[in-house]
């Protein structure tokens, strides 16, 4: 059937009917804003890239870890230890990052590393049908990493309706992602005991949790509100910010990330969390690490993430 083949391998014909077959039944579904308009950039047949789809590759590649650059964070000396501790291996990791996202945005749409396998850094392979499978760098891996990432927005967001985990307050609505049994009940039971930690496999220490990242995290909660805003359960009087803590286990810390809702979608609107997160982490009389281009982003040490989200509200009542 030609809907079980790959875009590439479609029938011409079908593939200029295909957005006028799926706009005349998206009202059935309720679907919208399938279509946009942009720019595509052709380099002969192996490389057919829009631009929209070159920014979430490149965004995808920042803010998530590729397997070339986990490597590089895992390797061990002769005595079995990381050359790294908890705070280097978080900034190795975003010079990684930031290198492999700077390498793809080259001329040909490919790494200057060159790929395991002999598969090369050009997107022929996605452009004729393929999947970009064992992929660890470049455009081909940020779009694979891109769809990975939409995907866990989708899964991550129906888990936390369907579990009822999203807690709503008086003046926001915030919910606990985590990566590890041991951040249930907001991080409260993080093992404190230093020999035991040291202890633990530096595969295990490595776990990390895929919203642990501001802008992930963001768009999880823009998804969140698109959703609720849709269904019109978050609207009029049952409108509310939206606050999301991820676990990040390396760390002991909890990643938080508070989102305005702007009462209609596109809209923007200004975001005051910066300002009160400051406020709630003076009140608690503990420490917070502000190290993000957006205010309204904050790192938490898990032991104090409960009370931290317990100040806020009682900061913002008596404002």
């Amino acid at each position: 059937a030609q809907c079980q083949q790959p875009y590439a391998f479609m029938k011409p014909t079908l593939k200029r009917r295909l957005r006028a077959m799926i706009m005349e039944h998206a009202d059935d579904y309720g679907l919208d804003n399938l279509s946009y308009t942009g720019f595509i950039r052709v380099s002969g047949y192996k490389s057919l890239l829009s631009a929209s789809d070159m920014s979430l590759a490149v965004t995808a590649l920042l803010e998530c870890e590729t397997k070339s650059t986990h490597d590089k964070l895992t390797t061990e000396d002769d005595h079995g230890q990381s050359p790294f501790n908890e705070e280097e291996e978080e900034e190795q990791s975003l010079i990684a990052s930031f290198n492999t996202a700077y390498d793809a945005l080259n001329s040909n749409g490919s790494s200057s590393v060159s790929m395991s396998g002999g598969g090369g850094g050009d997107l022929s392979s996605l452009v004729n049908g393929g999947d970009g499978s064992g992929r660890t760098n470049g455009v081909g891996a940020g779009i694979q990493l891109a769809v990975s990432l939409q995907s866990a927005i989708i899964s991550s967001a129906m888990s936390l309706v369907e579990r009822k985990a999203i807690v709503r307050l008086t003046h926001f609505r915030y919910a606990y992602l985590h990566a590890t049994s041991q951040g249930v009940n907001g991080g409260r039971n993080f093992n404190t005991d230093k020999a035991a930690s040291g202890a633990m496999n530096k595969k295990q220490q490595h776990t990390h949790h895929i919203f642990a990242k501001p802008l992930a995290l963001t768009k999880l909660a823009h998804f969140l509100m698109d959703m609720h805003r849709s269904n019109n359960k978050w609207t009029g009087t049952k409108a509310r910010p939206l606050i999301l803590l991820s676990e990040k286990p390396s760390t002991q810390t909890y990643l938080v990330v508070g989102y305005e809702f702007p009462e209609n979608r596109g809209s923007v609107k200004r975001n005051k969390f910066g300002r009160k997160f400051k406020l709630a982490t003076e009140m608690m009389d503990g420490k917070a690490k502000f190290d993000s281009f957006e205010s309204n982003v904050v790192e938490v040490k898990a032991s104090e993430v409960q009370k931290f989200i317990e100040h806020l509200h009682y900061m913002i009542d008596s404002i």
